[in-house]
């Protein structure tokens, strides 16, 4: 004897239940793949700021050597751009920029670690010295770094959270 046809497709399914634990798991992998790719993203908008900054600060040091005049590196277009220029007013001033990564933003703090006066930028004199000043590059999802630049030397360090050097 046979068995009906519906009997005999009986065991042969995903139940309801199976399939939604199937689901929320592809949902779990995919948000933590989401995470990582963000964190990613992030990371290398700072990296990619840092590296621009560090080679500004090394062109503008140089700059107000050669050019024998001061120059100040300080943000444009509403914090998208660092831009370094000769601070005389005389035609033919050196200049150069950078343009940030995108939603990503630079803050320059008086003196190391952690220093609560801001400063517009970042003077550099005829000589090649600066202040020493705290850089905070921060990332379109807050993510902060902070680096400390030596004002003579023009070495950046990196700062960690609340710690300042000594």
């Amino acid at each position: 004897m046979t068995k009906p046809a519906s009997s005999q497709h009986a065991g042969r399914g995903f139940t309801l239940v199976e399939m939604l634990a199937v689901v929320v798991l592809l949902g779990l992998i995919a948000s933590v793949a989401i995470v990582s790719l963000v964190r990613a993203d992030d990371a290398a908008a700072i990296q990619s700021a840092r590296r621009g900054i560090a080679n500004l600060d090394a062109q503008a040091r140089l700059g107000a050597q050669t050019q024998g005049s001061a120059i100040v590196i300080h943000t444009l277009d509403d914090g998208a751009r660092l831009v370094a220029n000769s601070s005389s007013s005389s035609e033919g001033g050196w200049s150069a920029s950078f343009n940030l990564p995108r939603k990503t933003a630079i803050q320059f703090f008086e003196g190391q670690g952690t220093g609560d006066r801001s400063l517009e930028g970042l003077y550099i004199d005829r000589a090649g010295r600066s202040a020493d000043v705290t850089i905070e590059i921060i990332s379109g999802s807050g993510q902060a770094q902070r680096w400390f630049l030596c004002g003579l030397t023009g070495q950046l360090a990196r700062l960690k959270p609340g710690k300042e050097l000594r």
